[in-house]
């Protein structure tokens, strides 16, 4: 597989393919940031409007899920961010990661790697190994009115030998899955936020039962053991489903069922999957 030179992200490329009625009609391109959360989020509150758009070739300080840093060679990854204003009961923001983790898993499906799968909370794996994550936060805008920030991280372009030596039996890329190099980030881009409008919507409409079935249909565990590292201490059990929060059902070993609402998922006998490489 060529090591395929990028020149930075083509919206060109990206406009052509982009099918949303709003999500990236607002983008903002950089070469390089410390963070494309932050930059979302300050271009939403200077009036950028409603679901406006930042990608990044590289990031110097990108964030992921509790304080880990994201880190990825320019222009080979996907690094995007997109801002809104908060429209549902602020109740159902333990859904949208779940809803960012579905968009991800559906737009590297429709770019060849379908056999993609979603790790709770919203890691996207790909035979097992780390291709996507998600960072959401949620902020309070200047002027009022909470916004929902929405990290997504995927590996595109990544070769095996471009990641952390201590990441390389637990990380992938769609140009890995795929044996080629011909889908850019552009492409995953448009699909993401193609795939990501509809999801928005519905919760904003409070269909939460949808976004948990479509979560549902592309997890990985159901019916497995498995260990959530949690912040209160590791808790093994038997993955059952989603309670209706978006929190992990596990069965433990009692029969009591116990609702796990932070963590990260493992394996209980197996090797742990990337946690620290994706922008989760």
């Amino acid at each position: 597989m060529a090591d395929r030179p990028r020149d930075g992200f083509d919206r060109a490329r990206f406009g052509a393919q982009l099918a949303t009625r709003r999500l990236g009609r607002a983008l903002i391109t950089r070469a390089s940031t410390p963070s494309t959360n932050d930059d979302a989020f300050d271009a939403l509150c200077a009036g950028q409007g409603d679901g406006v758009v930042v990608v990044a070739d590289a990031q110097t300080q990108g964030r992921g899920r509790a304080g880990r840093t994201w880190e990825h060679a320019p222009g080979r990854a996907l690094a995007l961010s997109v801002a809104l204003h908060l429209g549902c009961d602020v109740r159902q923001a333990g859904l949208i990661p779940l809803a960012a983790g579905v968009a991800a898993a559906t737009a590297v499906a429709r770019c060849g790697v379908e056999h993609a799968r979603l790790k709770w909370p919203n890691d996207v794996l790909a035979h097992g190994r780390k291709l996507a994550g998600v960072l959401c936060e949620m902020r309070r805008a200047p002027a009022g009115g909470d916004v929902v920030v929405i990290g997504v991280g995927v590996n595109v372009l990544t070769l095996a030998d471009e990641f952390p030596e201590a990441l390389r039996a637990r990380a992938t890329s769609v140009a890995i899955e795929r044996g080629d190099d011909q889908v850019g980030p552009e492409d995953v881009a448009a699909r993401l936020l193609e795939a990501f409008e509809p999801l928005w919507e519905e919760l904003q409409e409070g269909e939460r039962a949808k976004i948990r079935d479509a979560w549902s249909a592309r997890a990985a565990f159901w019916g497995e053991t498995v260990t959530v590292r949690a912040p209160g201490g590791d808790v093994t059990g038997v993955a059952q489903r989603l309670d209706d929060d978006g929190g992990l059902v596990l069965r433990l070993e009692s029969g009591i069922e116990r609702v796990m609402i932070a963590g990260d998922l493992e394996p209980a006998d197996g090797p742990a999957c990337a946690t620290d490489g994706g922008r989760a």
